[in-house]
């Protein structure tokens, strides 16, 4: 057997140790990214929303400008699944899905806010009673929390949500913006 120097190859394994560990860092970022923690309440029934989707889509009301959609929901999402407002209440009654989703402008002014939830009997829109205090808002990223100020009874429905998320900004390759002159 050739004769090693132990000292020389034992100072490699930290590094390699080093790259192991900074490598599965890298692969749980995202996953710890796309978080949500609260409770969605719809008719008396609780679901806990866990996981959170942020996608940006064209703006409905200022042509040339982007919004952002977030999804808080019990199950993870596509990008597809959360641009897709209709679809997305589908799967609350067929799948029993519960979702918070919400638009935001440019400006994190609220545009649109939606609970979805098997419980109600009919679709809530609630941009009316929703509070977003935000935490991060630029580009990449979009944090933090959700609520309604207290239960709301409207429509012969009953709801209330209070959810903190941070989630990363899912690019949309077919959005337009303002083109440069």
């Amino acid at each position: 057997m050739p004769d090693v120097d132990r000292h020389a190859v034992s100072s490699w394994v930290p590094p390699a140790r080093a790259l192991f560990v900074v490598a599965a860092m890298l692969a749980t970022t995202p996953t710890l990214a796309q978080q949500a923690n609260g409770t969605l309440q719809a008719n008396g029934r609780a679901a806990k929303l866990e996981h959170a989707i942020a996608v940006e889509v064209d703006s409905a009301t200022e042509p040339g400008y982007l919004d952002v959609v977030v999804v808080l929901s019990d199950r993870r999402l596509s990008a597809a699944q959360a641009r897709d407002a209709a679809g997305l209440e589908a799967m609350s009654r067929r799948d029993g899905l519960a979702a918070l989703r919400v638009v935001l402008n440019p400006d994190a002014r609220v545009m649109s806010a939606e609970p979805l939830h098997p419980a109600f009997t009919t679709f809530v829109s609630s941009a009316l009673w929703v509070r977003f205090e935000p935490t991060a808002y630029d580009e990449k990223r979009i944090a933090g929390r959700l609520r309604t100020p207290g239960p709301q009874n409207e429509f012969r429905q009953q709801w209330s949500y209070e959810v903190s998320f941070s989630a990363p900004i899912v690019l949309d390759p077919d959005a337009t913006t303002v083109p440069r002159r």
